[in-house]
């Protein structure tokens, strides 16, 4: 008794591009990259009262006063607070939206390195701007009471450290982690513009008497993200669109 099999030389081939096919759609239904911009674009709109109203904390002992002007140098510990506090919820806003849209379509999230990474940026951020309060890496103005422009050299490490010390750098640096969750290269190409105006941005010395000097460092990345947002809600598959 003879027993004769059917050929089998393509089989191996077909199931492994089922099963590359199966896992770029699953990692396609995955995706919700536009809820993590509309977020960050929220907090850094709801940012812009409390850099104009909120009151200056001396925390540090860094103000100085003559007759009646006064004087604070680094960071505004009621700005750093905001942020700090502001990321953290953000993050737990958008574990809880992978959650329930992995529970309702049945498709796991794997959003725990980015909750986690973005946290730990969020606490190294405070931790860095405290550090550079005590320990400033550019050149202070000898009369804290002058009003000429300070002539800053540094070098590019001084740039980089103050640059990714910033709220705007710490948002893009845990997208470039979404991007590699998601497996979203669209992301990763946009995140690097991101980051690329953010560090320009972080960098830059405004000398202004207006109360309103700090508007376009929060207004430009909150358009940024706010386009983000809407751009990759348009193009998100059909399925999800509908889900």
């Amino acid at each position: 008794m003879t027993h004769e099999s059917a050929p089998q030389g393509d089989a191996p081939h077909e199931l492994l591009a089922a099963v590359r096919d199966l896992t770029r759609q699953v990692r396609v239904a995955q995706r919700g990259t536009w809820f993590p911009l509309l977020v960050f674009a929220a907090i850094t709109l709801v940012a812009i009262p409390v850099y104009r109203y909120g009151p200056y904390l001396d925390l540090f002992d860094t103000c100085r006063s003559r007759a009646d002007h006064t004087v604070c140098s680094g960071e505004n510990p009621t700005e750093l607070g905001y942020w700090t506090v502001a990321l953290v919820l953000a993050y737990a806003a958008i574990a809880a939206f992978y959650t329930r849209r992995s529970r309702r379509r049945g498709v796991g999230t794997p959003t725990r390195p980015y909750v986690v990474v973005g946290v730990a940026l969020a606490v190294l951020m405070t931790a860095v701007s405290i550090w550079l309060t005590f320990h400033p890496l550019l050149p202070q103005p000898a009369d804290p009471f002058s009003t000429d422009p300070v002539q800053i050299e540094a070098g590019p490490a001084v740039w980089l450290i103050h640059g990714l010390a910033s709220p705007l750098a710490v948002i893009g640096l845990a997208l470039l982690v979404l991007a590699w969750v998601e497996r979203h290269w669209a992301l990763l190409a946009y995140t690097l513009v991101y980051l690329a105006i953010g560090m320009v941005q972080g960098n830059q010395v405004i000398h202004s008497s207006s109360p309103w000097f700090f508007l376009p460092y929060l207004l430009v990345p909150a358009v940024v993200l706010l386009l983000g947002a809407a751009v990759f809600a348009l193009f998100r598959p059909t399925t999800e669109a509908q889900a």
